[in-house]
């Protein structure tokens, strides 16, 4: 009897692995009550002759208190960040986009990167993770929402919504599947500020050496894994004027990792073209203070106007690109005290394009 029980214990583990394993419901913020949560595990694959490794993507599940809406927005957070940056836990009524735009009437898919957070960490020495991975992974998530195996619930239209590196993600994955409705990119312009990206790059070291990660030293799974060294990240991502340093305190404390080859592979799609690809309609979202895009060498964003300009030639017709620049907001729009001005922006737009 005693065998009988563990191979029924054994096949509904096999059937959770298969199916997407929910982990239970994460409560929405106890001052909010605008959205409820679940957790999933869901399975992915690495894509490519070497890549087939089958691998988990950690992702929340957030529905309005109404119930799933008709239009998911899937969230890719960008490099050295996971989930977290989309639902930040200090004071999420100004700094969560999921709160947001849950209250908004919107299910949001908020998801850790392949090889961050709680999704797997593939060993870097077997397997690099680059762009092109993480567009691959996001595609297969794009499809899982789709077909009810997110939640039981079949999304009807998908934006993808992107910061950073989670941005060039959306760009390859739109401009290639042509899976996805609509596109919000942040964070991300055709124009780096070379001097601050080579700046950002100084600041890279193996994540295994970092406090947060200290219990991962002999993990080989995160072996090659880079992090930013401790308090560094103000001079990266923000301008530090506009943020609350509470706000720089929890993100040095849930911050996390990324890959040598998604660095190696990110300037690539800001020159090939990809985005010319993109049929749906786009979203360009920026802060007039990111030093990582802005400036004389790169882009004039003291406008939205100034910004389209620049951008425009880089999207087709069918993108009907749209612009917004939020004042006094580095990199991390979603982190600095005009974060509500970006996420009202979102939503006006969203509305317009795909209404919940």
């Amino acid at each position: 009897m005693a065998l009988h029980r563990r191979a029924v214990l054994l096949f509904l583990l096999v059937i959770l692995m298969l199916s997407g394993t929910v982990l239970g419901p994460r409560s929405a913020h106890a001052t909010t009550q605008t959205e409820t949560c679940q957790s999933f595990n869901v399975p992915v694959t690495l894509g490519g002759i070497l890549l087939s490794t089958p691998a988990t993507i950690y992702g929340e599940l957030c529905n309005p208190v109404g119930g799933p809406s008709h239009t998911v927005q899937l969230l890719v957070p960008g490099g050295t960040y996971g989930h977290i940056y989309w639902d930040f836990p200090y004071q999420p009524l100004n700094y969560s986009y999921v709160h947001a735009l849950t209250a908004a009437g919107y299910s949001t898919f908020n998801i850790d990167r392949i090889g961050t957070g709680r999704s797997s960490h593939p060993p870097i020495g077997l397997l690099t993770v680059t762009m092109n991975t993480n567009a691959y992974v996001v595609h297969q998530i794009v499809q899982a929402l789709r077909n009810g195996n997110i939640g039981n619930h079949s999304f009807g239209r998908v934006l993808l919504v992107g910061h950073s590196l989670g941005s060039v993600t959306c760009w390859i994955e739109a401009g290639i599947y042509h899976d996805v409705d609509g596109v919000i990119i942040t964070g991300l312009l055709h124009h780096l500020n070379s001097v601050s990206l080579a700046g950002v790059v100084a600041t890279l070291y193996p994540a295994t050496l970092d406090p947060r990660f200290a219990n991962k030293l002999l993990n080989v799974n995160y072996a090659g894994y880079l992090t930013t060294e401790p308090g560094t990240r103000g001079k990266d991502f923000y301008y530090v004027p506009g943020a609350d340093p509470n706000v720089l305190q929890t993100d040095e404390a849930t911050k996390e990792t990324a890959t040598p080859g998604e660095f190696d592979s990110f300037a690539v799609p800001i020159v090939d073209g990809i985005s010319t690809l993109i049929n749906v309609p786009v979203l360009v979202v920026v802060g007039q203070k990111d030093d990582l895009f802005c400036g004389i060498a790169a882009t004039d964003c003291t406008s939205a106007a100034t910004i389209r300009q620049a951008e425009a030639p880089f999207y087709s017709p069918k993108a009907q690109l749209q612009v917004v620049a939020i004042p006094e907001a580095g990199h991390d729009i979603n982190l600095h005290k005009t974060a509500p001005l970006w996420f009202a922006a979102a939503k006006a737009w969203a509305s317009q394009h795909l209404a919940p």
